[in-house]
């Protein structure tokens, strides 16, 4: 588990970062010019998106025995908290331009969880029942006489 979440991390935090700097290479529309310090913001974006989408969602929805309701909580203010974090990170005038809309942005949070959580277990419940009716058949076929 631990080896699985620490290459999650990795994997997510490399390229968030490759997918932060792309993103900054299109819509540098002005051709401003990076100040070196700023590599930093970028690499703690990635480390927050890293830490989030790589070792705690993983947790969360594969390893953890939490209540669906306290997984959907706890995964709506991790995320939320990402994210404002790294809008904070990239800029802060973007930042003043949102934070009037904190609240409505962590309910549309909310209820995209809520509605994820809806079809992941309904693909999760497929899967395990497909599984099952293997399993059975399988069986089934272990049972019946060789001629």
């Amino acid at each position: 588990m631990i080896k699985d979440l620490k290459n999650s991390f990795l994997y997510v935090s490399f390229l968030g970062l490759i997918w932060i700097v792309f993103l900054i290479t299109i819509f540098n529309l002005h051709e401003e010019i990076v100040n070196f310090l700023y590599v930093w913001n970028l690499i703690g974006i990635s480390v927050l998106m890293g830490i989030v989408f790589g070792i705690a969602y993983p947790y969360l929805w594969n390893y953890s025995t939490l209540k669906v309701t306290a997984k959907i909580t706890i995964s709506t203010f991790l995320n939320f908290f990402c994210g404002i974090g790294s809008v904070y990170l990239f800029s802060l005038k973007v930042f003043e331009i949102i934070k009037p809309y904190l609240l409505l942005i962590l309910v549309i949070t909310l209820i995209g969880h809520i509605i994820g959580f809806y079809f992941f277990s309904k693909y999760e419940n497929k899967k395990i029942a497909d599984s099952l009716n293997r399993s059975l058949e399988n069986k089934g076929d272990a049972n019946e006489p060789q001629y």
